[in-house]
This record gives structure tokens, sequence and C-alpha cells, in this order.
């Protein structure tokens, strides 16, 4: 009998879809064969701290999903489009993010402290920090970072984005940022994550993922 509702898939018509983005990658000169040399370090963190501050402000939290939006760059745009091709969607992607409130923003600096912006070598006045949290069987899919939101609010300049780890390494947690896999950290890891570099990050696992995004303008 047929199962109602499941539209049937020939293999023809997987390759076909899961192609798009394997071809704008080769479009692009991208390749996993090539190696990405990371900037890896650590910052001072209190992760306690900080993840039971985002328990008790839940509410205060932005909660989205990664889609096309229409402020993005081209590239993004069209990268959101790709993964929804795949199957990306709200019930796979869903973020929990706090720091687009200024308020929000300013307690998370707080946290963090002057020491760790030193060490990231940017201005923390003009840094945003955003604590996300992925849920298990969430994930941000293939892409790339515009700093279209940054570059809007505080003009051009020579701009960094770092991941920095917030909960412990656990089960199902990772991190790609092109050819490199990285996971076991502890809080306090940091990378630094190149602009245009395809990345992608996800929770597999059973408990939550919290990590920070730190974009910001370098010291000269």
């Amino acid at each position: 009998m047929e199962n109602m509702g499941y539209s049937k898939m020939t293999k023809t018509n997987v390759y076909t879809y899961k192609r798009y983005y394997s071809d704008f990658l080769d479009k692009l000169g991208v390749s996993l064969d090539d190696h990405l040399e990371l900037n890896e370090f650590e910052i001072p963190i209190n992760h306690e701290a900080m993840i039971s501050w985002a328990e008790e402000n839940e509410h205060r939290a932005t909660v989205k999903d990664y889609k096309p939006r229409p402020f993005v760059s081209e590239q993004s745009l069209r990268e959101a489009v790709l993964t929804q091709e795949l199957g990306y969607n709200k019930y796979n992607t869903t973020e929990i993010n706090w720091g687009i409130e200024v308020q929000d923003d300013a307690i998370l600096k707080d946290m963090l402290g002057d020491e760790a912006f030193k060490i990231m070598n940017l201005k923390k006045d003009t840094c945003l920090v955003r604590l996300l949290r992925y849920d298990p069987g969430h994930c941000i899919p293939l892409h790339t970072d515009s700093y279209n939101g940054f570059k809007d609010r505080f003009g051009e300049g020579k701009v960094k984005r770092f991941f920095v780890a917030v909960s412990p390494w656990d089960w199902g947690h990772f991190l790609q940022v092109h050819d490199n896999m990285i996971h076991h950290w502890k809080p306090g890891y940091a990378v630094d994550i190149p602009n245009r570099v395809f990345h992608v990050s996800g929770n597999c696992g059973i408990n939550p993922k919290y990590t920070l995004t730190i974009t910001g303008f370098v010291n000269d």
C-alpha cells in the first residue's frame, strides 16, 4: 500500500537536488581538498554564569531559523535558498539567540571582560556579541558570513568574527570550518572564522550547545 502524504523519490531527483549546492561550490572553486589553517586560541570565560544567565532570561531571547532574508548579501541569500532545497527548515535550524537587544549585548560584553577583547584584538565598543543555543537536532547549515547587520550598524572596516565555545563539548556537538572538524573543546576555546569561508555548526547530541559569535573591528 502506498504511504499517503509521502512523495516517491527516485535516485535521479535525489542526485539532482543535492547537486545544486555542490555545483555552486564548484563554480566558486571551493574544495575540501584545499586545507585551511585556522587561528585557534583560548579566552577566559565563566561559562556556568553565562549559561545560568541565559536560562534565567530565556524569555528575552530571539528565536529564529535559517532562511533567506532580504537584507543579506546576494551570496548569503543564495546559500539560504540552496539549503532549503536540501530540506533545511525551522524544524532543524532553530536558533535561540541572546544579544540582539543592546542591553543584552552589553551584559554579555561585561561577562566576557576586557581581557577577552584584548586577546581577540577587537574594539570592544563596536563589537556585537551573540550567545547562541542550538538544541539537539538543530544546526546552522553550510554558509558564509556577510556581516551585513554589523556593517549596517557600524559601517565599513576590517571586520573579524570569532566562534567561542561556552558549554563544554558533549555528544554530537561540532563545528566545521572548511576542511577542519572541530570537537572536544573546552569552554573558552575560540577560533577565527575567516571572511567568506564556508562553515557549519550543529548539535546531533542530547544536550543544548551554547556558543558565542563575536563580531568586531580589528584594532589597528
